[in-house]
């Protein structure tokens, strides 16, 4: 099935009437408006439109990233199964309701498996879809052009999410920046290249919250998508008339809204006059009630139809101003954070961070405890609460990298304090855990989705493991880890990655010894780099279907048998002797493969993989 990006929108209108009919879940997205944006105000903030896709950006960092300290973990992965007998419920007189829900589920695993980054426009023209590289990763995608016609250039960069749409193809969120500057894009594949070479991590996980604060905060060089040629633009309302109501029905007419369905939402937003400060639309004010309606019974862009609704809802009302000026939203306080840049303003200082988390580094290896180091950390990045023992419930959670490897050595602690034969050693694997997750700041943000890249793709490219022993111990550690992390700080990495865990026990190892002989034969010591260095070939990604036990030297008669990443028909061809007795049927593959069938094979991956990938 390969999805409209109006079903996608019409998912995320269905999850946020969810979060809107819990109270407490509802009250926890307003309140974290703050913490995602962390006291910048977006850029453009006067106009509406920036606004509309500030909050979208916002909701869709709730929805995918934040954990929910209600629902006790990742919103979207916990609202699933309402999410689905609320399809089920409204569509149910529809007739063609199984396509409906079908697709309305395939729109909810979508979601689950986007992610965020910045990618880099490879082909631009006038193509259906063009080739968009990860710069934070080695992956390449598909990118469909829908929404972006005319509108990319070559070296372009992309900064949001991506949505897989099925068929190999992605779709971007329309909340996605096209930054147009070599300069920032030569910044940033410096500032990139450091942080691997310092962090021996190749893939890079950039999330929401980090690319709002890069790229989005008032003063960000970049533009965003507007309609594409031929659409209708419902900033581009028609010529005012005397008659205010009889003008807004008109903006819904253009963004395509039948006339009853237009009367009918602007009855609906007449009951209050809007909040020009607001970022977020459509959750607990009325414009919600419309977009439920309208994601339910018709097919209007959803987007467009925000928009429109916006500028109908200012020309039948005056706005209200804020009960007080600068409360309750970004921008209130001065924010000591560029957009681009990073710099501070003499009024604001902003806390030595980079001594402040090395001292606690230091104190770490030292062994001392714990939370005392954790306090003294919170005090010199300014953190820190009114008094001793206080806490400040709403204030973000401190951010500080390497805050995954802090939690995996408070958990060594923890359990060698509360049980008496607990082996301290057994949790050493988790150091590789803690390389990997060093970008990472706030534990919240540590999700599954991250486990499933350490485990499949990272490890692999580092070469961080060097023994069976240590893939199966590390297996366990993750095992204890997960369990750990719950119990003592609600944070759910996920029960589908404790589900894999069981097949890890198998296919790390394995895949371990794959990767092992591949170097050997490469003449590449075990453990050695990453061969996705500068200069070195990426390949392509495979799945393998069948090895051929008669190992064939050509394939005229038989042959081992792959398909490409993202679908496509199988291919015969013939793999290197040294991989034959470590890979099965679903392994992974990154390699170049000749036009005679031989494949030079760069790096093997394990067949849990998939989960990353939307296969």
């Amino acid at each position: 099935m390969t999805l409209d990006p109006s079903t996608i929108e019409r998912c995320l209108e269905v999850l946020g009437s969810l979060v809107r009919g819990l109270p407490e879940l509802s009250a926890e997205f307003e309140g974290s408006v703050e913490t995602f944006f962390q006291g910048a105000r977006p850029g453009a903030a006067g106009d509406p439109r920036e606004t509309l896709l500030a909050g979208r950006r916002h909701l869709e960092w709730f929805l995918l990233e934040h954990h929910s300290a209600t629902l006790r973990g990742s919103v979207a992965e916990k609202l699933g199964p309402s999410y689905r007998e609320a399809v089920s419920a409204r569509l149910a007189d529809e007739e063609d309701a199984e396509q409906q829900i079908e697709a309305l589920g395939a729109a909810l695993e979508s979601l689950l498996k986007s992610h965020t980054g910045v990618f880099e426009a490879e082909s631009t023209g006038a193509e259906e879809a063009v080739w968009a590289r990860d710069l934070g990763g080695f992956g390449t995608y598909a990118l469909m052009t829908q929404g972006l016609e005319g509108r990319l250039r070559h070296g372009d960069l992309l900064v949001g999410r991506l949505y897989p749409a099925g068929d190999g193809g992605n779709v971007a969120s329309p909340t996605i920046a096209i930054v147009r500057s070599p300069e920032i894009g030569a910044a940033l594949k410096r500032d990139l290249a450091r942080v691997r070479e310092q962090g021996a991590v190749n893939v890079l996980r950039i999330g929401q919250r980090d690319l709002e604060a890069m790229f989005f905060a008032e003063g960000a060089a970049h533009e965003t998508p507007r309609p594409a040629p031929g659409r209708e633009d419902p900033k581009a309302a028609p010529a005012l008339s005397e008659n205010p109501e009889q003008d807004a029905v008109q903006v819904l007419l253009a963004a395509g809204l039948s006339d009853v369905l237009a009367r009918e939402a602007l009855g609906v937003l007449a009951r209050t006059p809007r909040d020009p400060a607001r970022l977020v639309h459509g959750l607990d004010d009325p414009m919600a009630e419309v977009m439920e309606t309208l994601a339910f019974e018709s097919n209007v862009d959803l987007s467009e139809a925000r928009s429109a609704l916006i500028r109908a809802w200012d020309l039948i009302g005056p706005s209200v101003a804020p009960a007080t000026p600068g409360a309750g939203r970004p921008g209130a306080a001065k924010s000591d954070r560029g957009a681009v840049s990073g710099a501070s303003t003499d009024l604001d200082p902003e806390p030595d961070r980079t001594e402040a988390v090395e001292a606690f580094a230091r104190g770490r290896e030292r062994g001392e405890d714990a939370a005392s180091l954790l306090q003294k950390l919170e005090e010199d990045l300014g953190i820190a609460g009114d008094g001793p023992g206080e806490e400040d419930s709403e204030a973000p959670a401190p951010d500080f990298p390497g805050v995954v490897g802090a939690m995996v050595d408070e958990m060594r602690w923890e359990l060698q304090a509360t049980r008496g034969d607990f082996d301290a050693a057994s949790l050493d694997p988790l150091q590789h855990l803690a390389a990997f997750a060093r970008p990472i700041g706030i534990f919240e943000e540590l999700k599954g989705r991250d486990l499933f890249q350490f485990t499949t793709f990272w490890l692999q490219e580092t070469g961080a493991l060097t023994s069976d022993a240590e893939a199966l111990a590390l297996v366990a550690a993750l095992r204890e880890f997960c369990e750990w992390a719950l119990d003592a700080h609600e944070v759910d990495l996920g029960s589908e990655f404790l589900d894999a865990l069981d097949g890890l026990e198998t296919s790390l190892p394995r895949v371990r010894r794959a990767n092992d002989a591949l170097g050997l034969a490469q003449g590449t010591p075990s453990g050695a780099r990453s061969s996705m260095g500068e200069g070195d070939p990426e390949g392509e990604g495979y799945t393998v279907l069948s090895i051929d036990e008669a190992q064939p030297k050509a394939f005229e008669t038989s042959g081992d048998r792959v398909t490409p990443r993202g679908g496509g028909e199988p291919i015969t061809i013939i793999l290197p002797e040294v991989l034959r007795e470590h890979l099965e049927p679903g392994d992974l593959l990154r390699a170049n493969i000749s036009l005679e069938g031989a494949a030079t094979v760069f790096r093997c991956y394990p067949p849990e993989a998939r989960s990353l990938m939307g296969d």
